[in-house]
């Protein structure tokens, strides 16, 4: 972690989705899922807890979120992270993960939602052997 001695940072992605999907809150994005990509600020993470999500706690005709995945990599180092974009302006500057980092957390795997749709997504996206 950046100017900490030691930690673990956790970030959160309910993953790409196809662009002009017009999906609603409370509706499922699985099957619009292009890519998993974690940003960070900064190319400094070395230890990520990588967090997948969903709407898919069933509560009568509407899904809450809910966790499809959890991810841990600890030997990520600079060459797992893009190059730092939006250097200019007022733009929020990230720098997204490579598929590099991409295959250290899936090799981390914690937990994954079982379900047919979410194991395939890992599989391609992180390359996760489950």
């Amino acid at each position: 972690m950046r100017n900490y001695a030691s930690g673990l940072e956790v970030k959160s992605t309910i993953g790409n989705i196809t662009q002009g999907a017009n999906l609603r809150a409370g509706v499922r994005r699985v099957e619009h899922i292009t890519g998993i990509t974690w940003q960070a600020h900064h190319r400094d993470v070395t230890s990520l807890m990588g967090i997948t999500w969903d709407f898919v706690q069933k509560s009568s005709s509407f899904e809450y979120p809910g966790i499809t995945g959890i991810f841990f990599a600890d030997g990520l180092d600079q060459t797992d992270w893009g190059e730092i974009s939006g250097t200019t302006g007022r733009n929020t500057k990230v720098s997204g993960m490579l598929t590099s980092g991409k295959a250290k957390m899936g090799t981390g795997w914690v937990i994954a939602w079982n379900e047919a749709e979410y194991l395939q997504v890992f599989r391609k996206h992180l390359k996760v052997f489950l």
